[in-house]
């Protein structure tokens, strides 16, 4: 598959637009969007553009909490980072997770005075905390009970609406990001059925993760990766896509995005039960239910497969009413309007595409490959979450880093000394295959290389209209690049994934998004089958141990004919600094 400069890289039936000058443009109204915005220094000019509207994004989709260390005796830095640090199963850096953990006391109270209402706990003053999957103390904070990602997004979206250096454009889809000299200048909007285009000074991406490239996922349908895909498309590196988590309780039912059921609900006691009733997690892990995500979706899939259920049951008839719904009113009210009463009931569950690892590789301070870009939350790979993240670190990431970007930004004029130093920009030469002229069929608004869109293959389906597409990529993710990987699958996968086409002849966010999902489904399929071993949310059933030598991390950046690169990343051991990528080797793993 050739992956384009861009979408749209000749001019519509509107013209060229006009530029429009800011200093800062935010792309992403998440927690990690809303906060970059309100942390960019007085003085500069802040656009924040979002594809939907303010306050609809994947954070108000959010219930457990905040993981941070507010307790220095019961809980220290320490644990929190050695509790991520297991979780990410050896590919995390770790000063980068010694510094959000460092830092998570400092980015509640700065929550706080935004005016987030976290729930109080029992002692004048104190926030009430969790415990969730992988965590050794309780210190996930909460709001509303299970809404914490709603009222993060209500309290941010007025503090940035009240903001007067923030400005926002609502329902602006990011098509591409516009580069010169190797150099991030602004970014190519869709707005009002037609093109945008923001000169900036700094590009901040925070659009989130991608969980509409699988059929079950817990994301809403916005989540279509469109800036990491753009990232991808204008030169920058890209690492660990091949890590996707799938959240272990997800209500079964029929529903996209699925009802998520967190797992602050097993840290109140519930236990996860097959058909039979027998505890899934006793003996499998010390922590039982309470294990990283990657051990129990692992462990519910093969039970799953053994019994041939189409799901699993969490039983939380043992906590307490009265609790139950004080504690988590929206999992109950999600519950119940499904005819589940989980007082008296156990709840069906399955797992379901949750938050995607990787993302667009910055350094400490949200510094890309390339110069002028920056990137937090789902869309950046900061490091901190290695090959599984530990549950409630996102948020904190999103916050954390938001902070960082904002101290880079006041202190003058952005440079990227991060920069790895491969060439990765790209100026589009005569002949760069684009996607950009009235009628045309590009593969996943690729290029030249794709089949006649009416050819058909293994698995391939009669159309080529947007929605078919979407439908058959997401199926097709699940199938071959979900929770269970094989290198035969994987290939199938590749191999349909360069087939399908999409028809950009009518520009808009349906068409963009499909392609999007495309190139990105390209992109993890192509990272997991080059890592030939299992490592936190990747599972090969043909390499079913994790194998030292895979104990790196793997990149992927767009060459200059529009094929894909990939690379390595050393982990460092004690140590981050400027980001270095290596030419691609597989590991000697004794072939």
């Amino acid at each position: 598959m050739l992956i384009p400069r861009g979408l749209l890289a000749a001019p519509t039936d509107q013209g060229t637009p006009v530029a429009e000058q800011v200093d800062v443009l935010v792309v992403g109204s998440g927690v990690a969007g809303l906060s970059a915005a309100l942390a960019v220094p007085e003085g500069l000019r802040v656009l924040l553009a979002t594809k939907d509207r303010l306050g609809h994004s994947a954070t108000r989709y959010a219930q457990g909490g905040i993981a941070a260390v507010l307790d220095l005796v019961d809980d220290s830095v320490a644990e929190h980072v050695a509790d991520t640090l297991a979780a990410g199963a050896g590919l995390c850096d770790p000063v980068a997770v010694r510094m959000l953990a460092a830092e998570g006391g400092q980015a509640i109270a700065d929550l706080r005075a935004r005016g987030v209402r976290f729930d109080q706990g029992e002692l004048d003053g104190e926030l009430a905390r969790t415990r969730e999957g992988g965590h050794s103390r309780s210190r996930v904070v909460h709001a509303g009970g299970d809404a914490t990602g709603a009222e993060l997004e209500r309290a941010l979206t007025e503090a940035v609406r009240a903001a007067p250096a923030v400005r926002s454009a609502e329902h602006a889809f990011l098509v591409d990001l516009v580069t010169t000299d190797d150099r991030v200048i602004g970014a190519l909007l869709w707005s009002d059925d037609g093109p945008r285009l923001v000169r900036a000074g700094a590009v901040v991406l925070a659009s989130g993760g991608a969980g509409q490239l699988y059929a079950d996922t817990t994301n809403p349908p916005l989540s279509t990766g469109d800036g990491v895909a753009a990232a991808l498309r204008a030169g920058a590196v890209l690492a660990d896509l091949e890590f996707v988590q799938f959240h272990p309780t997800a209500l079964h039912v029929d529903g996209d995005p699925r009802p998520l059921i967190s797992e602050a609900m097993r840290g109140e006691g519930a236990v996860l039960r097959d058909g039979d009733g027998t505890p899934l997690m006793a003996g499998v892990h010390p922590l039982g239910d309470l294990a990283p995500r990657d051990v129990v979706t692992r462990a519910m899939a093969a039970r799953m497969a053994a019994t041939g259920a189409r799901h699993l049951w969490l039983d939380a008839t043992s906590v307490p009413a009265e609790h139950l719904e004080r504690r988590f009113p929206t999992i109950l009210a999600r519950c119940r309007a499904a005819g589940i009463d989980p007082s008296r009931q156990p709840i069906p569950v399955s797992p379901a595409a949750h938050y995607l690892m990787g993302g667009v590789v910055t350094d400490l301070d949200g510094r890309t490959s390339l110069p002028g870009l920056f990137a937090v939350g789902e869309a950046a790979c900061t490091g901190v979450h290695g090959a599984n993240r530990l549950a409630s670190n996102s948020l904190l990431e999103g916050v954390v880093f938001a902070a960082r970007i904002g101290r880079v930004l006041g202190r003058g004029p952005v440079d990227n000394p991060a920069q790895p130093p491969h060439p990765f920009g790209y100026a589009p030469p005569p002949g760069d295959p684009t996607a950009a002229g009235p009628g045309t069929t590009r593969p996943g608004g690729a290029g030249p290389g794709g089949a006649d869109p009416g050819a058909a293959g293994p698995g391939a389906g009669p159309g080529t209209g947007a929605g078919w597409v979407r439908g058959r990529v997401r199926r097709l993710m699940t199938d071959k690049v979900g929770v269970v990987r094989s290198g035969e699958g994987l290939a199938e996968a590749m191999g349909e994934l360069e087939r399908l086409t999409v028809d950009l002849g009518d520009p808009g966010p349906e068409v963009f998004e499909v392609a999007n999902l495309v190139q990105l489904g390209r992109a993890v399929a192509e990272l997991a089958a080059r890592r030939e071993e299992s490592r936190g949310g990747h599972w090969r059933s043909d390499h079913p141990a994790p194998v030292d030598a895979w104990r790196v991390r793997q990149t992927l950046a767009r060459t200059a004919d529009g094929g894909l690169e990939a690379g390595l990343l050393a982990v460092p051991e004690d140590g981050g600094g400027p980001v270095t990528v290596t030419a691609a080797a597989t590991p000697e793993v004794g072939r």
